[in-house]
């Protein structure tokens, strides 16, 4: 069975000169790849970007589209209406990326917390699931999907949260995302807690290019990295590497409403 990179940001300009991505992708065993943006800015490129694969394999590449809150000096009030629009256009796998990044500076929650709600309710309104970044702000995520009663799932962006937020998030239907972060000797509490998840919680990711795995922590993250991700949580597991690609390709599938 294929993998699928639940979160990578190929339409950025590390990955401009590498003609034959695709084709690479493919022989590393990837069947598909989700791309969520950052700005509104980047739409217009997200979409072109979807584009240029979509002669060659019309489903490999997926999309989300968001506002970031790590650029929230580039929003403005505005874009989410263009949001809105876009997602009516173009009907995105996901609203995403958004979240709380409460690692940045503090006078900036309040923002943050505005604008995050405000992108929940257009998931509601389309009826789709989140692509979700939190740093620092688990408890704070948590609330804010159960106040707004939030009921369409989604991907928790490299979680390295607690067994307990990690079992609050899936009370709230969204799955886990794993990447390279685990592969470091120093995330014990991490490594413990992928011991534990159900089949059901988790899915396979990169962030590419950023959050490069230990065994690559020089270099640009790629999605390639995946095979080698998925055989340390194959390792934590007792598992195959098999299993942990059909596990997390099922739950991908499920979370954002594709065919099996």
């Amino acid at each position: 069975m294929g993998w699928i990179d639940s979160h990578c940001h190929l339409d950025f300009g590390e990955f401009v000169d590498q003609p034959d991505l695709y084709l690479n992708l493919k022989s590393a065993g990837c069947s598909g790849v989700l791309v969520p943006a950052i700005s509104a800015q980047n739409f217009p490129r997200l979409l072109a970007f979807k584009k240029q694969f979509s002669n060659a394999d019309s489903g490999f590449v997926n999309i989300a589209l968001g506002l970031h809150p790590y650029f929230l000096a580039d929003h403005e009030k505005p874009h989410l209406q263009v949001l809105d629009e876009y997602i009516s256009k173009v009907r995105p796998l996901a609203v995403g990326e958004i979240g709380l990044d409460f690692a940045l500076d503090s006078q900036s929650q309040e923002s943050q917390l505005w604008w995050f709600e405000n992108q929940v309710l257009l998931a509601i309104k389309h009826q789709l699931p989140l692509v979700v970044h939190c740093r620092k702000a688990h408890d704070q995520v948590a609330s804010v999907l159960r106040r707004l009663k939030f009921s369409h799932g989604g991907i928790i962006h490299a979680f390295s949260g607690s067994a307990q937020q990690a079992q609050n998030y899936l009370q709230l239907g969204f799955v886990l995302g794993l990447g390279g972060a685990l592969t470091y000797d120093r995330a014990k509490a991490m490594h413990k807690m992928v011991k534990t998840l159900p089949n059901e919680a988790y899915v396979l990711e990169t962030d590419s290019p950023d959050m490069a795995p230990a065994f690559a922590r020089h270099e640009p993250n790629s999605p390639l990295n995946i095979p080698k991700i998925a055989q340390y949580i194959a390792d934590l597991r007792g598992e195959s590497r098999q299993q942990v690609y059909k596990y997390s390709t099922q739950n991908f599938k499920r979370i954002m409403k594709l065919p099996g």
